[in-house]
């Protein structure tokens, strides 16, 4: 009798530590897709308003970088991939929005270039965000027990998004101080985001990780501009 019931309890407790596992693994999915939603959005938004200051004061090498990014966008807003060639047409607009006849418009257009910094520094947060939940969902399915019983289903093992985020310098001009991101790696070789740009941000980067679910809305609006 005490076997059998060691049995059972044994059993009971493996069966209730999977079940454990593939809602971590459900949740931290959404967790993903969530931040990746919210990043496209932010690469959007950051689209149109470099776009504008681009429009507004004739910067012609901004408009370029503005519609290269623009026409990259396309695919993951329908639902492809955040890959090389949009990497590419991002961190070409974040070179054109960093460089001196952008910080130049300050006299002309200061609004337009104020929200122009700021949807850069949502991009970074955004990015950062994205980067950690992918993090996190690879080191649960790095685990053997994960891998040897499938438990991640058919799901695509997610990737992380490497673009050149630093914010502009803009001096007296009321733009955002330049940081660099500093990228960790995590338990697979990959990298991870660990950037650094304010205490805003630190604050959510310590947080975000410790969460599961829907948590980009509420994480994005703590960084108010």
């Amino acid at each position: 009798m005490t076997l059998v019931v060691v049995t059972v309890v044994i059993v009971v407790a493996i069966a209730t530590y999977l079940t454990w596992l593939a809602s971590r693994l459900d949740r931290l999915a959404v967790r993903v897709d969530d931040a990746r939603t919210g990043l496209i959005s932010q690469l959007a938004l950051r689209v149109e308003v470099a776009g504008e200051l681009a429009r507004r004061c004739e910067l012609t090498e901004l408009g370029e970088a503005v519609e290269r990014a623009r026409a990259a966008q396309v695919g993951p807003a329908g639902g492809g991939p955040l890959d090389s060639d949009t990497e590419a047409a991002e961190n070409s607009l974040s070179r054109a929005l960093r460089s001196p006849g952008v910080t130049a418009t300050a006299d002309r257009a200061p609004d337009t270039l104020h929200a122009v910094d700021v949807a850069a520094a949502r991009v970074a947060l955004a990015r950062q965000l994205h980067n950690d939940a992918v993090r996190d969902v690879r080191a649960l399915r790095a685990r053997r027990i994960v891998r040897v019983l499938r438990l991640s289903g058919r799901r695509p093992l997610p990737t992380y998004f490497e673009i050149d985020d630093a914010l502009p310098m803009r001096g007296d001009t009321g733009g955002r101080n330049d940081h660099a991101g500093a990228d960790g790696r995590d338990g697979d070789g990959r990298r991870g985001s660990t950037t650094r740009d304010g205490p805003a941000r630190d604050g959510i980067a310590r947080d975000s990780g410790r969460r599961d679910g829907s948590t980009y809305g509420r994480d994005m609006s703590r960084f108010a501009p």
